[in-house]
């Protein structure tokens, strides 16, 4: 297993070819940035015909740019507007709209996308985000008109797409997460089968790029991969629920739980407004899930987890114990593939004895194992949150199951918090010619095994506790 270190991807000199690392370094720049931003600007000025509200602003590289005011904003104000015969659209039924034609390759691949997708290909798993994937597809191979031809250059490039359906299978293992990891190459291996003759670098011209620069391709996502990882992560539902749409500036918002900004579309133009007050050069922000997902569908989704947990993660912790009663009775698996049986079988045997609801002094007990490990490196009021949401749930597991899972769950990491911890640090010191999916990968993996760690801190105290009370 490839495990992150001085031979991590793009970096590594036999995985990287020096003219795709200095490729790599200049997609970063900061002139890139500037240029980036004053094509924004003009863009959003010319389709809205006034002066624009926000401007984009970015980090290294694609991650962490985002959009922000150039003003003072009032409550309700809106912020841009963007006209509906820019955005990209799919219906439920798979009929698109927003190109202005389709490629040989695309007819050839899925037949006119104006049509509804047919009960057959629905079945096959041409939904409604797949097909929007292949008017992305479109619109920036060049089907999608003038604006399109200048907005896909402030698009993530493929090498930067870090949802987890355009991962390289590299990467999905190092996410340590075997659920997770599953799901990206199903999606992966869905979109190959769905439409094998799009399943190649030079059908696109912008992955077809990479091959002229000598990039390692097994690290570059396919192009629908790429295009399918734009649509999950920057989508949007239109007001009759029934529609989805890919809209341009809007698309940089960047996510916040307590969002400053929200859109609508009742008009057919989507419309970006302010929820409180702001003040010029604030950072604009939108929801992207409604607090709905936990960290796995959130970096399955989007390719990153909120930085200081997500309380959605109890259910990963409830689903930790099921995960830890299946390893206890794998039976193929050689003596070495799992590391310490104990712990697994120790969550079976606890999973299957009857749980009754938490009285109110195990929730006092609970309370003060919380409070003792209120400030570790580790906790978080979210992660706090999540601990306490999966023990209290009704249906939820036993305290002892849950404690012997999380610990079986530490069992099989194959690097520790503190390993992980050096890396991270390693990234933030900025090397040029760094992937950036490998710093969205390790964000992933450590906030998944701090929430665990905190957990396991928690239950250990809350059985002593428990157990001191008699």
């Amino acid at each position: 297993m490839l495990v992150f270190g001085a031979a991590c991807l793009l970096s590594a000199p036999s995985l990287a070819p020096a003219k795709f690392s200095r490729a790599t370094a200049a997609v970063m720049s900061s002139a890139r940035a500037d240029a980036q931003a004053a094509l924004f600007d003009m863009l959003l000025r010319q389709a809205e015909g006034r002066p624009p509200r926000v401007t984009l602003q970015g980090g290294r590289g694609e991650s962490g740019r985002g959009l922000f005011s150039t003003a003072d904003l009032d409550a309700g104000e809106e912020i841009l507007r963007v006209p509906s015969e820019l955005c990209l659209t799919a219906h439920r039924s798979g009929v698109i709209g927003g190109l202005i034609g389709q490629t040989d390759a695309m007819v050839d691949a899925a037949g006119d996308l104006r049509d509804e997708v047919g009960e057959e290909a629905f079945n096959q798993g041409a939904t409604w985000d797949v097909r929007l994937a292949l008017a992305v597809f479109e619109a920036t191979a060049g089907c999608g008109g003038p604006f399109w031809d200048e907005y896909r250059r402030l698009l993530p490039l493929p090498p930067f797409a870090t949802a987890a359906a355009s991962l390289p299978p590299v990467l999905l293992e190092e996410l340590q997460d075997p659920v997770l990891q599953k799901r990206g190459l199903a999606k992966d291996a869905l979109l190959r089968e769905l439409y094998p003759s799009l399943a190649t670098h030079s059908v696109h011209p912008v992955t077809s790029s990479y091959a002229a620069m000598d990039a390692p391709l097994e690290l570059v996502p396919l192009p629908l991969q790429w295009t399918y990882s734009l649509v999950v992560s920057r989508c949007f539902a239109m007001a009759d629920e029934d529609t989805f749409a890919f809209v341009p500036f809007l698309d940089m918002c960047q996510h916040s739980a307590s969002p400053s900004a929200n859109f609508t579309s009742s008009d057919g133009d989507f419309v970006l407004s302010t929820l409180r007050r702001m003040q010029a050069g604030e950072a604009v922000t939108i929801s992207y899930d409604g607090d709905a997902y936990d960290s796995r569908r959130m970096f399955e989704l989007y390719g990153f987890v909120p930085a200081h947990g997500n309380a959605r993660d109890a259910q990963l912790l409830s689903a930790a114990v099921a995960e830890a009663a299946a390893a206890a009775t794998t039976s193929s698996a050689p003596s070495d593939t799992l590391r310490d049986r104990s712990a697994a079988a120790a969550a079976a045997a606890a999973a299957t004895t009857e749980r009754s609801e938490m009285d109110v002094t195990a929730l006092q007990l609970l309370l003060r194992a919380m409070d003792a490990h209120r400030d570790s490196a580790h906790a978080t009021p979210a992660r706090l949150a999540a601990v306490f949401d999966a023990l209290t749930e009704p249906a939820s597991s036993s305290p002892e199951a849950f404690y012997h899972g999380v610990c079986w769950q530490r069992q099989e990491w194959p690097t520790a918090i503190d390993d992980d911890l050096q890396e991270a640090l390693a990234g933030q010191r900025g090397e040029a010619d760094r992937d950036q999916r490998v710093d969205a990968v390790l964000s992933y993996r450590l906030a998944r095994k701090k929430q665990l760690a905190l957990a396991e801190d928690v239950l250990r105290t809350f059985l002593e506790l428990q157990s001191a009370e008699g």
